[in-house]
């Protein structure tokens, strides 16, 4: 496994941050309703990217709400290390390890949770129902999809739209 390659991985989170300093990420406005962010163990603690997350938040969040604690101290949700595609008989244990996530988000009030981790992303979604928390769990490319500035010479022309609907 140790292959090297002729280019370098980086995560969605890094990336990210980065296009936004440099202009090439750019938004019309900023979600109103109150958002947290679940920071992944993998990404924040072993990855170092926490502070990259708020960089992000700070540009596409009017109420940010962080979870305490949060950074590399933000409790693990439960759902890495493998525990979701064990399936349905390991989901009980899940839930009740991740009550700790549910009460830590509930408690900020937010209405939506940023997961840029799939394993956090299916978690927060379980616990949400599991809880009754009421939550809406997106990754940062779902928000985007929302506010992202499209500059008019790149959006798709009516014919194009036209004949993708038929």
């Amino acid at each position: 496994m140790n292959t090297e390659y002729k280019f370098e991985v980086v995560h969605s989170v890094k990336l990210f941050a980065e296009y936004i300093r440099d202009g090439r990420l750019k938004f019309t406005h900023k979600i109103k309703e109150p958002i947290t962010y679940q920071d992944p163990c993998n990404v924040s603690r072993s990855g170092g990217l926490a502070d990259e997350a708020r960089y992000i938040m700070s540009h596409i969040a009017e109420d940010f709400r962080e979870m305490q604690p949060h950074g590399n101290d933000n409790y693990c949700c439960s759902g890495g290390g493998g525990a979701i595609p064990m399936g349905p008989p390991f989901k009980k244990r899940r839930m009740e390890a991740g009550k700790v996530k549910a009460d830590q988000i509930k408690a900020t009030g937010a209405k939506i949770v940023i997961c840029p981790c799939h394993n956090c992303y299916d978690q927060c979604k379980d616990l949400s129902k599991a809880y009754e928390l009421g939550i809406k769990v997106l990754s940062f490319k779902e928000i985007f999809e929302e506010i992202m500035y499209i500059p008019e010479e790149l959006k798709a022309k009516e014919e194009e739209e036209e004949a993708a609907d038929e």
